[in-house]
Order: C-alpha cells, then structure tokens, then sequence
C-alpha cells in the first residue's frame, strides 16, 4: 500500500492534489497540500498522465518525517525573513509539497509557500529526497 492511498487526490490542470489527512503537521498553523504535476502543459497530452512509480516512491519516503521536514522549512522561512520581512507569517498561504513533472527523478522535490498579498510570488525550499537543499523567494 502506497502513502498516496492516503489522500483524496483530484485532477488538475497539471496533475493531481490534494489536502495532507486531518492530524498531518502544518506549517505555521496553515494546513499544507500535495501538489503532484504529470504534465508540464495544460491538455499536453490530452488525457491526464497518472502519478509516476518514482513520484509516489517519493511520497511514501517524505510522509514518515514530514514533521522535521516542517520544522527545517519554518526554520528557513524565519532566517530568510527576519531581517526585511519579519512579520511575513501573516500573510503566507497554500503552503505545499510540489513535485513536478519536469524533475521527476524520484528525489527532487519542493516546499512551496504561497503568500496572500502577492499571488505570484512564493518561497520554494527545495529538496533531494529528505534533505534539504536551498530555499529562494520569487514571482
């Protein structure tokens, strides 16, 4: 059985979401989603491509210690905050685990935190399997 047979999944225009179960970690308080991209163009192809092996094998391998994997995100989020962006805790949104389709090598993955006040801007910690990488801000 597969830590994807956790989740509600539901198609999108690039792959399949869906919240983390009730008693996950959250972020700062906000509840945090799973975002799986299997096409990098909208109906390109036409029919949804479904979850890859090695994208569900990464899932299995970051729900056993997405507790420290949070933990190491607000840490970052804070340090890369604290000096021009302090209070940024106020307005962040949709924090997610993004894997995508364009690096689906079975490591590479991303903590993506959305902000409510600039909807094209968000923070990406990047990581390879359970370690962390680097985090940036950008639209």
């Amino acid at each position: 059985m597969s830590n994807l047979d956790l989740f509600d999944l539901a198609a999108g225009e690039y792959g399949w979401s869906a919240a983390f179960p009730p008693g996950s970690p959250c972020l700062f308080g906000k509840e945090i989603s799973l975002e799986i991209h299997t096409r990098m163009t909208p109906n390109d192809p036409p029919t949804l491509p479904p979850i890859s092996a090695s994208q569900a094998s990464l899932v299995d391998s970051i729900i056993p210690v997405l507790p420290s994997l949070v933990q190491r995100v607000e840490i970052e989020l804070e340090a890369y905050s604290k000096e021009f962006n302090p209070e940024f805790q106020k307005v962040i949104s949709h924090p997610h685990v993004w894997l995508n389709s364009e690096n689906d090598d079975g490591l590479s993955w991303t903590f993506v935190v959305e902000r409510s006040d600039a909807p094209d801007f968000g923070y990406h910690a990047e990581f390879k399997g359970t370690e962390f990488v680097e985090l940036w801000a950008g639209d």
